[in-house]
């Protein structure tokens, strides 16, 4: 097969890997103006339904085959299989190849790189539980900040796509996107870990999980928009916050009834929410009596 030259201004893109992500990636693309002309997934039926709603783009059978006809390559395969994908297949000289895992760094595309591929990263931070079609995904990625990295064309030209799709591009080299994943870990993933242990104490006065979760949602929603409207200070609340160490006390003893399973995560963010109660004027004799409480209910190591 006679290999074309690269378009890197207009380029014909495809995707191997049709998930969640590849699905609303792929079709957020095709909406935006992005020339997606191919897809492969080892799931005939993930890449016919792309193919059923983005015009033109054809189902490949062949990983191959697909990136044979592509100038650029979006690989939306879970982060196991990428080096593999990117090992078996041969590349073309400055044909861009890009992933989009939060956690693994460009070097994971090395063996596309030797071959002379141009290679990058492209994360959006965003979750995409929970959606009842993967079309929804989509509409997600709109007002999204997408992590980038890349070299030749690839930054770029995924610079210019995260704006497209209404988003906000952001740099974040190799070493530093452990670092990234693990922030975007923290506040989605443990964010739900963290209220899960909020519902286990209404379960304990007797409550269902769903009454629980009625009542904290619009706590937690609140929160976070205080948060997005005002800055993490002024959006912070409770006992630690103004001093109180005498509630502090009580939730402690009533966590060591049954609940001490919470107690070293309650001590850490106590102890987080001191760090930010010292910015807002909480004097250095309060922070050391609730400190000396923390103390106490923290088993030594």
């Amino acid at each position: 097969m006679v290999r074309l030259p690269i378009d890197t201004s207009n380029p014909a893109i495809g995707f191997i890997g049709l998930g969640v992500l590849g699905k609303g990636l792929s079709l957020a693309m095709a909406q935006s103006g992005q020339k997606v002309c191919g897809v492969y997934s080892r799931t005939q039926a993930s890449a016919q339904w792309a193919a059923e709603r983005i015009e033109g783009c054809r189902v490949f059978t062949q990983a191959q085959e697909l990136c044979d006809q592509m100038d650029l390559v979006f690989v939306t395969t879970p982060d196991a299989v990428i080096r593999q994908i990117a090992s078996a297949i041969s590349w073309r000289p400055n044909q861009g190849v890009v992933h989009c895992s939060g956690a693994s760094s460009e070097q994971i595309l090395e063996p596309a790189a030797k071959q002379g591929a141009t290679t990058g990263a492209f994360h959006p931070c965003q979750t995409f539980a929970g959606l009842s079609d993967p079309a929804e995904a989509a509409d997600r990625l709109r007002g999204v900040t997408f992590a980038v990295a890349g070299n030749g064309w690839a930054p770029s030209y995924l610079r210019g796509l995260a704006v497209t799709l209404g988003g906000y591009p952001i740099a974040v080299p190799d070493g530093q996107r452990p670092q990234y994943h693990a922030a975007s870990v923290v506040a989605c993933g443990h964010l739900v870990a963290l209220l899960s242990g909020a519902v286990r104490l209404w379960e304990g006065m007797g409550f269902t999980q769903e009454e629980a979760v009625q009542a904290l949602y619009p706590l937690c929603r609140s929160t976070l928009e205080n948060v997005a409207k005002h800055g993490l200070a002024a959006a912070a609340t409770g006992p630690a916050m103004r001093g109180d160490t005498a509630t502090i006390k009580s939730h402690l003893d009533a966590l060591s009834d049954g609940f001490t399973g919470l107690i070293p995560s309650y001590t850490a963010l106590a102890r987080d929410s001191l760090t930010i109660a010292k910015t807002r004027g909480l004097l250095e004799s309060q922070i050391s009596e609730i400190n000396r409480l923390l103390d106490s209910f923290t088993p030594e190591g």
